[in-house]
């Protein structure tokens, strides 16, 4: 055969990481990576590689569709991980198969598990221990959270920057005051709908948070004007609140945000003047 034919060259004699993995696999999706591993035993290989080299996994698009026997094949082999997106893995998502990835991936910084069920304070824990960078956390909707389970992440992740606790109702005052003396740092958090919260919590997070931009608290009704008063005062960053839902919250707190142009999810009353225009019929 003439050895200048085209039929002579292969995919695979071109440069797997410079080139393929870095150009031509990081723009298929999953399922046709997944697809491409069946082609055949070079087809494995390029794409398990490829797997060992990205920094991101995101496996948010397919939920419960995905598989933790696919997540092992994702994972295994990487130790690069900075940012692991694996939000509404309800069913498949377990401690057994995440523990070791978190274990292998000191580089984390960030960490989504927005409504994961079937993990538990294990996975926190390992979390605290390995992931020193970590930066932005989202356990939303993790019913399983506990104060306890905590206390062991905060205390190593004081460059935590975004904090999501959203729906986790076993937490309480005591675990957001540990969160914010620990992680001074934070700039985003969301507690709403944690429903033992009371003002001691943001008290603590006005004094101790002071770069503070955003805090989302809707439907912890315990909250009143005096914490978010404080807020106001002691954090000069503030941008935006959330507080649908909490009705001892009036404008007696919200009225000088409003004048400092921070976002506020609750509209403004009607002045005297609107309010006559609106009965005009």
């Amino acid at each position: 055969m003439d050895p200048d034919s085209k039929s002579d060259v292969s995919i695979f004699d071109i440069p797997w990481q410079e080139v393929l993995c870095r150009h031509v696999l990081s723009h298929l999706n999953l399922p046709t990576l997944f697809s491409l591993r069946l082609v055949s035993q070079k087809f494995c290989s390029l794409v398990d590689l490829h797997f060992s080299l990205v920094f991101t996994i995101n496996t948010s698009t397919y939920a419960d569709c995905f598989s933790s026997a696919a997540f092992t094949v994702l994972t295994s082999r990487n130790s690069f991980l900075k940012k692991m997106i694996l939000c509404n893995s309800k069913d498949w998502l377990s401690d057994v198969s995440l523990l070791p990835v978190i274990q292998n991936n000191p580089l984390l910084d960030t960490i989504d598990l927005a409504n994961c069920l079937s993990i538990s304070n294990a996975s926190l824990y390992t979390i605290g221990a390995y992931c020193h960078k970590l930066r932005w956390l989202s356990l939303r909707g993790c019913v399983w959270v506990t104060s306890d389970g905590m206390l062991p992440l905060i205390t190593n992740q004081q460059p935590l920057e975004y904090v999501d606790l959203s729906g986790c109702w076993n937490l309480d005052d005591e675990a957001i005051i540990q969160l914010v003396q620990y992680c001074n740092g934070i700039r985003y958090l969301m507690l709403n709908n944690i429903y033992g919260l009371t003002d001691r919590s943001v008290l603590s997070v006005a004094h101790l948070c002071p770069q503070l931009w955003q805090l989302s608290v809707q439907g912890c009704w315990r909250l009143t004007d005096h914490s978010i008063q404080m807020l106001g005062e002691l954090c000069p960053e503030l941008r935006a609140i959330q507080v649908q839902e909490c009705r001892n919250i009036t404008e007696i707190s919200l009225a000088p945000l409003r004048a400092r142009k921070v976002r506020i999810d609750k509209p403004p009353p009607l002045t005297s003047e609107m309010l006559r225009f609106s009965q005009i019929p």
